[in-house]
Order: structure tokens, then sequence, then C-alpha cells
């Protein structure tokens, strides 16, 4: 399979399409090889609108669902970026294309030139503070720790899911408070440990 070409057509078709007009997350994206990131024998369909699995377990989202995101956050170069998560290594690797300084947070190490890896848990984020935290992940609910690391004016980048449906939601840091908005609708695989246990009914 030619990939160059794949990547291409996975802009013009997949990002472009669904309005992520910004040019510098485009480039990041023509640059970094989808394909580098999936296991073996699922590299021929990296290009796919798919959810696709890594080496280290985590997922790589559909082009779409993360550049709809990334855009949304308006992420840009020589910010502080913490991808929670983010073993499978992908999303990190574009911020770390666009200019950002990042940092990965998994309880695997990531193996990405130019980023930082920390080995933890994931409600249990390194200090900070972090222009961006982009989480790697579903999640039906999420920890204070997340928003606390935020700069003012710091944006969590997390999708949310209720039940099979999911939305992409920013969440920005102002003084002492945190504001969300939803910004489209996603599904992406959950991320274990974020799940809402079930109420006991009689």
């Amino acid at each position: 399979m030619d990939f160059a070409a794949a990547r291409d057509t996975m802009i013009e078709s997949q990002v472009r399409t669904n309005d992520v007009s910004d040019l510098a997350l485009q480039g990041a994206m023509r640059i970094v090889e989808r394909e580098a990131f999936v296991v073996a024998e699922k590299r021929d369909f990296a290009y796919a609108e798919v959810t696709s699995p890594t080496p280290s377990g985590r997922w790589l989202w559909k082009p779409r669902d993360f550049s709809k995101l990334a855009q949304a956050a308006n992420i840009m170069a020589g910010e502080q970026v913490l991808v929670v998560g983010g073993a499978g290594g992908y999303s990190a690797a574009v911020f770390a294309a666009l200019g950002c300084t990042v940092t990965v947070l998994d309880d695997v190490a990531v193996d990405v030139p130019g980023v930082t890896s920390v080995v933890g848990a994931l409600d249990a984020p390194p200090a900070g503070p972090f222009d961006v935290v982009f989480v790697d992940g579903g999640v039906e609910a999420f920890p204070d720790a997340w928003t606390n690391i935020l700069a003012e004016q710091g944006r969590l980048c997390v999708v949310v899911l209720k039940g099979p449906m999911g939305t992409a939601n920013i969440f920005t840091k102002s003084g002492t408070s945190v504001a969300g908005r939803i910004v489209f609708d996603a599904t992406v695989p959950l991320l274990p440990g974020f799940s809402i246990a079930p109420a006991f009914a009689f």
C-alpha cells in the first residue's frame, strides 16, 4: 500500500470534509505515519474511518473524531500538552509535530520521539500546569485531577460516553471554575477504569 497517498486521501476525504480546516493540524497529520502505530496485521486499515488496535492495547481513533476534537481545542505550537491514556502514541506524535511540548501518561511507557512518557495511574496525572489535557479514550466519568492541572484558559478534551453514544467535550478553566461545552457527537473506545458503576435496584 502507498501509505503517503493514503494519508493525503485521509485528509481530503475524512478530515477536511468534516470541517477540519486547521492547516497546521492537517500538516501534522500528513507527516505522522498512522500505520506505524497500529498492530502489524491492521496496517492496511490504518487510514480507514475505523478505530484500530495498537500494540499497547490502546486504540487509534477514527481520523474524523481525532481531528475534530484536536481542532476544537485550538491546540497551538509551544503549548504544554498532556495525553492521558496515550500509549497508542499517535495523538502524542501529532501534537509533537504541531510543535507542542507533549507528555503521555499511561500505565505502560510510550516511545515517541520528542515526547515525555510518564508511567502511572491515569487518575493521578503529573502536576502540570498543562495548556491542554487530551484524553485518548472515552470515559463515563472523569476525576477532578484532570481539570486541577490545567493552566489558566487550559482545555480538557474528552469524549464522555453515555451507553453506546458519546459526545466530544471541551472543558475550559477560568480562575477557579471550569466550564464545558459539547462540540460534536462521537463514540470512541472506553478507557478501562472510567465507567460508572451501575446503580443497584430492587
